[in-house]
């Protein structure tokens, strides 16, 4: 009981709880391999709610959940649908640059956790002139954010395949169109960018 108590005493922000149910429905999204996610409105907010508790230690309510539920409905990044007297949570818009960037860092997790390292790297590197330098230094914070190591000031390395993903960077990320990708079979000091992904 002690645990429970102290759970809810945790403070969170409106755009953490925000953050985390996206997470939840990209998640869902993701894993159903499709463009319409389908659990009812209760499941929905159940998943989102033990996905808080376990993953970020907060407690919350259902009623502010569903709030947030609404609110992503309203800006038609999911669509809340009645049938047959249930709530269905259907059709994420994959497009919302929201919804991308989500779903980027998502995909890059997943393959650091679940792929087996081939040996290969999958490099970017960009040279966004002087002149867009707060577009050049955004775009290298976003790719450290995803996972990314910095190999040099302009170039950064993925142990496992991107090209898509850097597709989707380069269309929501403004200075990304000077990115370019490629596949490299062995590097100069290696070893470092091993340690940092941990292989």
């Amino acid at each position: 009981m002690a645990g429970s108590d102290s759970l809810k005493n945790i403070k969170y922000k409106r755009w953490e709880l925000r953050k985390a149910i996206l997470k939840v429905i990209i998640l869902s999204f993701l894993g159903g391999g499709g463009s319409y996610v389908r659990p009812t409105l209760p499941l929905m907010i159940d998943a989102i709610i033990i996905y808080l508790r376990e993953e970020m230690k907060i407690a919350v309510e259902e009623q502010k959940v569903k709030r947030v539920l609404e609110s992503l409905d309203e800006q038609e990044i999911i669509d809340l649908q009645e049938k047959n007297g249930e709530v269905y949570v259907r059709s994420i818009d994959k497009h919302n640059t929201m919804v991308e960037k989500h779903s980027i860092k998502l995909l890059l997790d997943f393959k650091r956790k679940k792929k087996k390292w081939n040996g290969k790297w999958f490099m970017v590197f960009f040279d966004v002139p002087e002149i867009q330098r707060n577009k050049r230094d955004y775009l290298r914070e976003f790719l450290i954010k995803l996972g990314f190591y910095r190999y040099q000031k302009s170039v950064y390395l993925f142990p496992y395949e991107c090209e898509e993903e850097v597709k989707l960077i380069k269309k929501i990320v403004a200075g990304a169109k000077y990115m370019k990708y490629i596949v490299a079979e062995r590097i100069e000091e290696e070893n470092l960018a091993k340690t940092f992904f941990h292989l």
